[in-house]
């Protein structure tokens, strides 16, 4: 009786994880929604002139250590930019970013998802080795749906699934 209670509560303790607890965001100008693990927090920002939806961790261990950074927006496609030749891109190499060890292009869906890895210095000359989460996706032949997770490569894993929540449930409304 008593390991039936054990097995009880460890799997409601399973059922209550930061996932579980996960809201669902939608940004009141944009109208880009997404899952929000609990804790984390949207900070809108403008980068290069287009509003960007920074989404910030809870801990700043995450912040430092593993210097996850989210980064959700629309853009405009570039000349003759499809997502095929994204993937194409994404397959090869280029410079210090890795060939992607994950491509898949929905083209029902109009949407790109790669996994990546790439190298930076920061400071002190330190070799630093990112891994990136990319969503891409055609909303329409004026709009780009873009989403990048990223943390270190050595701490990815420990927030992998919060991560992909992120990522993988973004989405854009009508306006």
């Amino acid at each position: 009786m008593l390991s039936i209670f054990r097995m009880t509560a460890l799997a409601a303790l399973l059922l209550i994880s930061p996932l579980a607890l996960a809201a669902s965001y939608v940004d009141p100008v944009s109208k880009i929604r997404f899952t929000l693990p609990a804790g984390w927090k949207v900070r809108p920002s403008t980068v290069s002139g287009a509003r960007v939806l920074r989404v910030i961790p809870p801990k700043a261990d995450q912040r430092e250590r593993a210097a996850i950074d989210v980064q959700i927006g629309l853009r405009k496609p570039r000349r003759g930019e499809t997502l095929s030749r994204l993937a194409a891109r994404f397959r090869e190499e280029d410079g210090d970013r890795e060939a992607a060890n994950f491509v898949r292009v929905n083209q029902k869906a109009g949407r790109l998802v790669t996994e990546y890895r790439d190298g930076r210095f920061v400071s002190n000359r330190l070799w630093i080795v990112r891994h990136n989460l990319q969503v891409m996706q055609l909303v329409d032949k004026s709009r780009l749906l873009e989403a990048r997770c990223t943390a270190n490569a050595s701490e990815f894993r420990t927030y992998r699934r919060q991560m992909e929540a992120i990522c993988l449930s973004v989405a854009v409304g009508r306006k």
